[in-house]
């Protein structure tokens, strides 16, 4: 569960999650039955999807129904509440939220709050995975996703959502004891960001409703608000006239209709609803200002050029949406040209990008943002106001234009590709961010349609007109945020924008298309060995120059193809006089382009394609992945492939690694993820391999260091091409080989590379702590137990991932609801894949510092004893229902084939017999094999008790 804030883009405002409707003060008015807005399809010209049942009860409930088949036999329920922390009075700021985890502890048919989790659970509905809740500004949002269409578990969650909506009980006692747990999760949800968010609302709209109602709340209400004001927040808001109910899955609409009138029909509203709330003032006729926000923590100095004005409230329209097109585009164009000159010599900038936004129907508006190179945000002042007056005075180029089309318009026609498999809890949450967003659920035949007659006859000059008229306003703000900050620096951040607006700017000159260079590897290869696997559908090749292939075809992502070509060793053979080289490698591979193409040649080249290529570096391998469609298949595997033979190492991406690492350290040292970093670090025995280096030796690094490392793995060493998808067989195989097949030969055998990786894991039991640098009263509690790693027992692996979540519970009903001291306790098995004798069992919370020893002992303590005394068969029942539930469904991934089947399949063959023997090995297991586990590792003479806190 969790509350809905704001993002920011460069510490400055971009979006928000969710959007709300509400009437202008002059124009509130107060109904019986508070009247819903029509559907935007029901007065707009753009028509819902036939997909789509639309439906109202007479007391003003809304539902909507969509039969979709993917996942099979699953159904997503989304029960949505038009109030957020908008509609909170001045003593209720925190209770939207509050509410949200208050009707899971104590309703009308589940009065023990202790139950209700536990029944889910014995269903086979996790907590967290399948039943969820956010609350945002305008809106609250609860979430089951049901694992089964058997009647215990759709009676059991229409009751839940039945509850949530009219039967909370909220009594005093469930309300006190859940302050801390909201305390805490508003504690580890703070940070230096946030804090500076909350300046920049307040700076930018001091009388606004929004500046003052942050979703999460504030301290004096959650340590104090008396159950009256939940109450009167919960009878005022949950009614019917502001739900809307959604029903996504395989299911009979008719069957859930019915379910819906004998659910709902009975909740009633109140006599005299309460008002809309009044957002405020919305500020105007601040002309031009410059304001700086800094703290010591910051990580990067961000400039940011924002626009803020009233919007004009309108509902979806294809003349809406062709309105928006210009301006869109637009934005995109500057976003690219910020993320090129990034890339220039001596830039100052490492990123920029351009936008717009909606807010509530109700406030407009637009950012320009670029992120400043270490030290010179001086400098990056220039290249913010000269791009946004280049795109002002001169427009964009055709080429430029052409590029965002060509994406803009493969995006549609992917997503009605697309359509038929797409997810029902993902359709279902398209419904959920449709109702505030005043958004047609047309089909993407129609969006494309739309986009199409738009596109069709827009121009770039269209598009600058649209970007003149929307800049077109004295009252922008100038924002800088950064570190440091003297008496002077507003002075000089205003005096620099104001001196760069003397130097004339030019026009941006078309580029030059070129053709993409690599088409020909070669005479093609052929297939020497084939085999098939019948029972898995699975094909494997070796081709004649010892590439190995793996390939499955499936239906469940319609025209998606994903691929992995895994070869060398990866981390076990990065030079260990070299810590942290792996992440200059990292960014040498993905941003060095090829060496014919820089990166903004290949975006050019393959824009309105859907192919792409990203490395990663594994433990035991290098990774070289893509996503493809059936078309453009060939044209992926030429792209992998140039890869392979011809990386570019250009000095652009080495520019763009060295400008980024004096942020990404400062971060380290001001975050917790800074003190994980090192605790890894000790974990690991402190190999070099797993070491962040000192900034001056990491800035020392160059492109010669990485080919040193890589160029033999890359060209000579085992390589296995897994591909899953939905691919035509007969043409992959023409199409590999063409490309990979015309390689040239590569090793016979993969490297065993246990040697390299023979680290041991540390002594048992101690305790540790590491530190981060920061204000922020933020801290972890961790107990790691030693364990294992999967080396050849999957099974065992697996029983320690259901012995986790016997303990993850464990935790949730000691830490969390019993003692109220931490907002998310979890617990999850972490087991080498590369190490075998390296794992270990993770007990993990956030807290406050001072809490940390009592957690650690509480855990400690929970883990002995069920060392000492078991597990029983209801918690087994409870953290196996969910896995079992889930086997199912994970098999209708690609991402499960792709990643844990077939990648290595051929160099280790046991995955082959893992996946054929998963779903009766979880199906098998004991709770006599979960205590045995238990009384094994979960002593306290196994455990390390760590503390991750600042100093």
């Amino acid at each position: 569960m969790k509350s809905i804030l704001p993002s920011f883009s460069a510490l400055c405002l971009t979006t928000i999650l969710s959007f709300s409707s509400s009437l202008p003060a002059d124009e509130k008015k107060e109904f019986a039955t508070a009247p819903r807005a029509a559907w935007p399809h029901e007065t707009g010209d753009i028509p819902a999807s036939d997909r789509f049942t639309f439906g109202a009860l007479e007391n003003g409930m809304r539902y909507v129904i969509v039969k979709n088949a993917e996942p099979p036999k699953r159904v997503s329920l989304r029960m949505h509440i038009d109030a957020g922390s908008l509609y909170e009075a001045d003593d209720q700021r925190g209770v939207a939220h509050f509410l949200e985890h208050m009707v899971f502890n104590g309703s009308r048919n589940f009065p023990d709050p202790k139950q209700l989790i536990p029944q889910m659970e014995r269903l086979g509905i996790a907590f967290g995975a399948h039943a969820n809740a956010y609350t945002s500004f305008d809106e609250t949002v609860y979430m089951l996703d049901l694992p089964n269409l058997a009647e215990p578990t759709l009676k059991l969650a229409f009751t839940v959502m039945q509850d949530f909506a009219d039967g909370a009980l909220l009594k005093s006692e469930e309300i006190d004891k859940e302050r801390g747990v909201i305390l805490s999760e508003k504690n580890s949800r703070d940070s230096i960001q946030t804090r500076l968010m909350e300046q920049q609302f307040e700076f930018l709209m001091p009388n606004s409703l929004i500046t003052n109602r942050f979703p999460i709340g504030i301290e004096e209400v959650i340590k104090n608000a008396v159950r009256e004001r939940f109450v009167a927040f919960y009878d005022y808001y949950y009614v019917p006239s502001k739900m809307t109910f959604v029903v996504v899955g395989d299911i009979e609409i008719t069957e859930m209709e019915k379910r819906i009138k004998e659910t709902f029909a009975g909740l009633k509203n109140p006599e005299k609803p309460a008002p809309e709330p009044d957002l405020g003032e919305i500020p105007s006729g601040t002309g031009f200002r410059a304001v700086v926000f800094s703290d010591p923590e910051v990580p990067s100095d961000d400039l940011s050029l924002l626009k803020i004005e009233a919007a004009e409230p309108k509902s979806d329209s294809i003349a809406v949406r062709l309105e928006k097109q210009p301006l869109a585009i637009a934005h995109a164009m500057l976003s690219r040209r910020f993320s090129i000159l990034a890339k220039e010599e001596n830039s100052p900038i490492q990123n920029g990008s351009a936008s717009r936004g909606i807010w509530f129907q109700t406030l407009d508006f637009g950012s320009i943002d670029v992120t400043a190179a270490e030290n010179r945000w001086e400098d990056a002042v220039s290249i913010l106001e000269q791009e946004f007056r280049r795109a002002l005075e001169h427009g964009f180029t055709k080429s430029e234009f052409e590029e965002v089309k060509a994406n803009l318009l493969n995006a549609y026609e992917q997503a009605v590709e697309r359509e038929a498999t797409k997810q029902s809890s993902a359709l279902a949450m398209e419904v959920i961010s449709s109702i505030n967003d005043l958004k047609s659920l047309s089909s993407p035949e129609v969006d494309l349609r739309i986009a199409k007659s738009g596109l069709l006859t827009l121009t770039p000059e269209a598009c600058h007109e649209a970007f003149k008229q929307f800049w077109d306003t004295p009252d922008l703000t100038l924002i800088l945020t950064t570190a440091k900050e003297s008496d002077e620096t507003k002075a000089k951040l205003l005096g620099l924008y104001e001196q760069s607006q003397n130097e004339k700017v030019e026009p941006k000159a078309e580029e030059e298309m070129v053709a993409f260079a690599y088409t020909n590897f070669g005479e093609p290869g052929t297939v020497v060995s084939e085999s098939r696997i019948e029972d898995l559908d699975v094909t494997q090749l070796v081709l004649s120059n010892m590439v190995r292939v793996n390939f499955k075809r499936t239906e469940f992502q319609k025209n998606s193809i994903s691929l992995v070509a895994r070869f060398g060793g990866g981390k076990a053979t990065m030079p260990k006089d070299k810590p942290g080289l792996d992440q200059l490698a990292g960014a040498l591979l993905n941003a060095g382009g090829l060496g014919e193409h820089s990166e903004d040649d290949l975006q050019r080249i393959l824009a309105g394609r859907n192919v792409g290529a990203g490395f990663g570096i594994d433990e035991t391998a290098f990774a070289l992945s893509g996503r493809a469609t059936p078309e453009d298949l060939e044209l992926q595997l030429q792209l992998m492939c140039a890869y392979l033979t011809d990386l570019g190492y250009r000095e652009e991406a080495l520019r763009q690694f060295r400008k980024a690492l004096p942020d990404m350290y400062d971060q380290l040292r001001h975050d917790m993820g800074g003190a994980q970093a090192k605790m890894s670090q000790w974990l690991h025995g402190d190999d070099p391999r797993y070491v962040i280096p000192p900034l001056e030796k990491a800035l020392s690094y160059t492109e010669e260091d990485v080919k040193s490392w890589i160029t033999t793995q890359l060209k000579e060493d085992y390589l296995e091409l897994s591909i899953v998808g939905d691919f035509d067989p007969a043409s992959l195989r023409e199409s590999l080989l063409k490309t990979f097949g015309a390689l040239p030969k590569r090793a016979e055998q993969a490297k065993d590379y246990s040697t390299e990786m023979n680290i041991a894991f540390p002594n048992t039991p101690q305790e540790k702590a590491f530190t981060y640098e920061s204000q922020i009263p933020k801290a972890a509690a961790m107990l790691l137990w030693k364990t294992q790693g999967v080396g050849d027992d999957i099974s065992t692996a697996r029983r320690l991932n259901i012995l986790a979540d016997i303990l993850g519970n464990r935790m949730r009903e000691k830490i969390r609801e019993e003692l109220g001291a931490t907002y998310s306790p979890s617990s999850q098995s972490q087991p080498s894949d590369s190490m075998p004798d390296f794992g270990f069992l993770l007990g993990y919370s956030i807290a406050k510092p001072e809490d940390l020893k009592t957690i650690n002992t509480i855990t400690l303590d929970l883990g002995a004893e069920l060392a000492e005394k078991g597990a029983t068969e209801d918690e087994l029942e409870r953290a196996l229902n969910p896995v079992l539930s889930q086997l199912e469904e994970v098999e209708r991934d690609n991402g499960y084939w792709l990643g844990t089947v077939l990648s290595r399949s051929q160099a280790e063959p046991k995955r082959i017999d893992w996946a054929r023997g998963r779903n009766k090995d979880y199906g098998d297991i004991t709770l006599e094999e979960i205590n045995a586990l238990a009384d094994k590792f979960l002593t306290k003479d196994r455990a390390i008790q760590i503390e991750l806190k600042p100093e």
